[in-house]
């Protein structure tokens, strides 16, 4: 999630190139003593001569050694908000990291190596990840210190919004204004949940819009973050103030029911205050930029070694109807963005006409082509490209129309989270439901992704494409 303002967007992007530029003289001097010990203590005596020159290999070694660690990094989200890092939590994430780090770097390059001992092996390595966990861990501890001295020296502040009633706000506000404080939140104005007119300041913060103003107050205002505090009581009318939240791409806090303390999902800052942080992202960094990793990987693959089978599709389209081969429509993606799907064109060529309509069962505007090719989903091979430039994944939410996704809306809310994630070539809810040929249907299929949404991790994508290949090979993609 990115600052909305211009200037904290500028500062946070200062700060992130301050930390990747730490990280690369890490590893370039991690690297620079392990090579430097092998050059003066275990060559010269293992081949007799009291000094080695060095060589170019030194160049490329700390090259390859600062992109992977750069890369390893970048993998598990060290680079994502750099404004708000918790230096305890930063020196967890850095040993794990660093340990994995050098374990895969020892095996990868340093295990074949001329050494004279075993024992040389535990210098080398000792020497390597000393250097690489002490300078990464003095290094962020320094830099996420400066950005605190910054943070209580106002210099950038986080704009932040009240949400909720006056009667629950009240008796807390010392305990919230005390962690806005910490956090370096300014509080830029509140929001009263209830239309009994009150507008009256809330201990000097002002009271700047109704409930139904919220979207124009956060443009207007450049607002971060929000802070929903509402008895628990009212805590059913959270799900429609969410999704608006959710929309404007805010970080949200809430003050927990019961459930939410039960859970475990409360976490306590300094001042006391129980707050349950609401993550927009249901993937993890490391999630997320694996999942696109493979993407990247399996659509450049099927992209090649299907090359054959696109031209003979291709082919076969051209010749059973007039129009062109392949199809483009828009669809929308990821937080609802619209891009053009390519699909084979399966359908008489203007099928449509004005009004957008779903295909149906013996759907007389299917060519005999497109009969085969939709019973076993080889229309869809060309989305392999949406995937690899980066519109779709691999598994993921089927796409729908904005006409379509509108009507949805209407009647199921929830279906806005469905823009949390890219759109995939397949999902849960195409393996388990199928293809909808009306608005209810979509819904009832949306119900299967929102489940695939809650829990996504590389396990379920498997065992959806596992689902997808027995369709397919079963010839049930009608």
């Amino acid at each position: 999630m990115s600052p909305r303002g211009k200037s904290l967007l500028a500062i946070q992007r200062r700060w992130r190139w301050v930390y990747i530029g730490w990280d690369a003289t890490t590893a370039s001097l991690a690297y620079w003593m392990l090579y430097s010990f092998r050059k003066t203590a275990i060559e010269p005596s293992l081949f007799g001569i009291d000094h080695l020159l060095w060589g170019n290999k030194f160049y490329i070694g700390i090259f390859a050694t600062t992109f992977l660690w750069l890369a390893s990094l970048w993998l598990v989200g060290m680079y994502n908000n750099p404004l708000r890092k918790s230096r305890l939590k930063e020196m967890g994430r850095i040993v794990q990291v660093g340990i994995v780090f050098v374990l895969c770097y020892f095996l990868a390059f340093l295990l074949d190596d001329y050494v004279g001992s075993t024992l040389d092996y535990f210098h080398i390595g000792g020497r390597f990840a000393a250097a690489i966990l002490l300078l990464s861990l003095g290094g962020r501890i320094f830099i996420a210190s400066l950005i605190r001295r910054q943070i209580r020296n106002k210099r950038f502040a986080f704009p932040t919004l009240l949400i909720g009633t006056r009667d629950f706000i009240e008796p807390k506000i010392q305990d919230i204004k005390r962690h806005g404080q910490a956090s370096g939140e300014v509080f830029v104005g509140w929001v009263n949940i209830l239309d009994d007119g009150d507008c009256d300041a809330l201990d000097g913060i002002p009271m700047v819009s109704s409930i139904d103003g919220v979207s124009e107050c956060f443009l207007s205002l450049d607002v971060e973050d929000c802070i929903v505090a509402l008895p628990e009581n009212m805590h059913g009318s959270l799900s429609s103030l969410i999704l608006v939240l959710e929309q404007l791409e805010s970080r949200i806090f809430m003050f927990p029911d019961t459930y939410g303390i039960l859970s475990g999902q409360v976490q306590m800052d300094d001042h006391g205050l129980p707050l349950v942080e609401w993550h927009l992202n249901p993937m993890t960094a490391f999630q997320a930029h694996s999942k696109r990793l493979v993407d990247v990987t399996i659509s450049t693959l099927a992209l090649i070694i299907c090359a054959p089978i696109y031209l003979l599709l291709a082919l076969c389209v051209k010749w059973s109807s007039k129009g062109g081969a392949l199809y483009r429509q828009e669809r929308l993606g990821l937080k609802g963005k619209p891009f053009f799907i390519i699909k084979f064109r399966s359908m008489l060529q203007d099928a449509e006409g004005l009004k957008p309509l779903l295909s149906k069962d013996d759907d007389p505007r299917i060519t005999r082509v497109g009969k085969v090719m939709r019973k076993y989903r080889l229309d869809e091979l060309p989305q392999f490209w949406n995937i690899l430039v980066g519109d779709m994944s691999l598994v993921g939410p089927r796409p729908e129309r904005r006409y379509f996704a509108q009507q949805i809306l209407q009647r199921a809310p929830q279906y806005q989270h469905i823009y949390k994630v890219r759109p995939g070539l397949t999902s849960w809810g195409m393996v388990r439901f199928g293809y909808a040929s009306q608005v209810d249907e979509m819904i009832k299929r949306m119900e299967y992704d929102l489940i695939y949404i809650e829990n996504i991790t590389f396990f379920n994508d498997l065992k959806v494409v596992i689902y997808t290949i027995w369709t397919i090979l079963k010839g049930r993609g009608l």
